[in-house]
């Protein structure tokens, strides 16, 4: 995959990342895809706050074509060192397609330099909540922007966990 073959390399996993995503998720998933991209950060941050910080990252952004992105996905093409696809958000009309990836200048210096040449990776994702991690249960794929419904999941696990404790 080089600069002039991501837009194909991209279009050819979107149908891996549906597969993915109709084997674990109940929802309907529309072929209208819109995308936008995100630079995944080194943080100190736990994982479910840096969620919630994407999330409200996010959603500020306008979501637009492969083809509209494409002069950003090229020009930055060399710092990728890996890309993930993950449907951010999805209906019966359009999903929308988080383009993920970790650039090469986040990575420590000694081991930049032994990737420096590399072709990026390229993975398809789902985000799994949290409660269902031990379940082979399907989930609604939008479980990210149910917020009250989110609270009280995690607040049922938690209760869970601490039963376990004391038992």
């Amino acid at each position: 995959m080089g600069p002039d073959t991501l837009e194909n390399a991209i279009e050819n996993a979107i149908p891996s990342l549906f597969g993915l995503a109709n084997k674990l998720t109940w929802n309907k998933l529309s072929t209208n895809c819109k995308f936008i991209i995100t630079e995944i950060k080194d943080s100190e941050i736990n994982f479910h706050d840096l969620r919630r910080l994407n999330k409200i990252e996010n959603d500020k952004k306008i979501p637009a074509t492969l083809q509209e992105l494409m002069p950003i996905l090229q020009k930055l093409y060399f710092n990728f060192y890996d890309i993930n696809l993950q449907i951010y958000k999805a209906n019966k009309h359009v999903s929308i397609i988080d383009i993920r990836y970790y650039s090469k200048s986040s990575l420590d210096k000694e081991y930049h330099e032994k990737v420096r040449n590399n072709v990026p990776m390229l993975h398809c994702k789902v985000p799994t909540p949290p409660w269902t991690i031990s379940k082979k249960k399907k989930f609604d794929i939008n479980w990210e922007h149910n917020k009250g419904w989110n609270w009280l999941k995690m607040f049922l696990l938690r209760l869970k966990l601490k039963v376990k404790r004391i038992i």
